[in-house]
């Protein structure tokens, strides 16, 4: 009998594991910290310009869209990053997170990419201020927007370590091919200047990594019940195997939860009644 879709789904999730591996934790914090300062530099070089340096006169030669199919195709591919794409893409990509990776898969995916967007939008542009025409463009919105849902699929994928590591690595290589031709397609229809791309694609990078660093760390931090109070105890004796963490609480001289104290009782009488009787 066929496998539905469900259980294929099903088979391939790994809803309990961390986005990040533990042992990937320090690579992933380390790629964050390399993408902010790449978008830093940039930032510094290029605040307040409002024309087009040598490095992007020179790579923006080598995309010209701006007559015939490549006018076409690049127009196409420039739209992917606009506010409808991209939120039609948010709505498909949380619940099919949620099956996959579980509350940590959704929770990357409704903070990750809305924070990257919100970043570009609202804090660098206005305080970079370079702009292209009347518009400011550093980073580019459209490619913080595909690049951040492309980095948080990719951290999305290459935890599920039931799909083979080629085909993770091939997934990842393709969400990657996709920012680049989005990026490509803005600088040779003209929206943009490649390093506001390249901006862009390093505030997406590093806030998506630093989302799930941070999901990972919270959901680790609840998950764990803590020490057991009696290990800081020396004189509290064994534990109990019955007795769940929960169960250990400062308890008063003299005074004995109910159930155990009827226990008793009834063993007192029970003894009493099987005494011979006197006289």
């Amino acid at each position: 009998m066929p496998r539905s879709t469900t259980d294929r789904l099903r088979s391939l999730a790994d809803r309990h594991a961390p986005l990040v591996r533990p042992e990937r934790r320090g690579a992933a914090g380390g790629l964050a910290v390399l993408a902010a300062s790449v978008t830093a530099v940039l930032a510094w070089r290029y605040a307040g310009d409002t024309g087009a340096g040598r490095t992007d006169r020179s790579l923006a030669g080598l995309v010209d869209m701006q007559d015939g199919l490549a006018r076409l195709v690049g127009q196409a591919f420039a739209a992917i990053g606009g506010p409808v794409p991209v939120a039609l893409a948010l709505l498909l990509l949380a619940p099919l997170a949620w099956a996959l990776r579980g509350p940590r898969g959704l929770a990357l995916v409704v903070v990750g990419p809305p924070t990257a967007m919100v970043t570009t939008s609202l804090v660098l542009k206005p305080l970079v201020v370079r702009t292209r025409g009347e518009t400011l463009a550093f980073p580019s919105g459209h490619t913080t927007s595909v690049a951040s849902l492309a980095t948080a699929c990719a951290v999305l994928l290459l935890g599920l370590v039931a799909v083979p590591r080629v085909l993770r690595l091939l997934a990842v290589a393709g969400l990657a091919a996709v920012v680049v031709v989005v990026g490509a397609s803005l600088v040779g229809r003209g929206y943009h200047y490649p390093t506001d791309t390249l901006g862009a694609v390093g505030v997406a990078v590093a806030v998506v990594l630093v989302a799930a660093l941070v999901v990972d760390a919270w959901a680790d931090l609840v998950a764990d019940p803590g020490p057991d109070p009696r290990l800081l105890d020396p004189g509290a004796g064994p534990a109990d195997p019955r007795e769940r963490p929960t169960d250990v609480l400062p308890r008063v001289p003299g005074c004995q939860p109910r159930a155990r104290a009827s226990s008793r009782a009834s063993s007192s009488e029970a003894a009493a009644g099987s005494e011979p009787g006197s006289g």
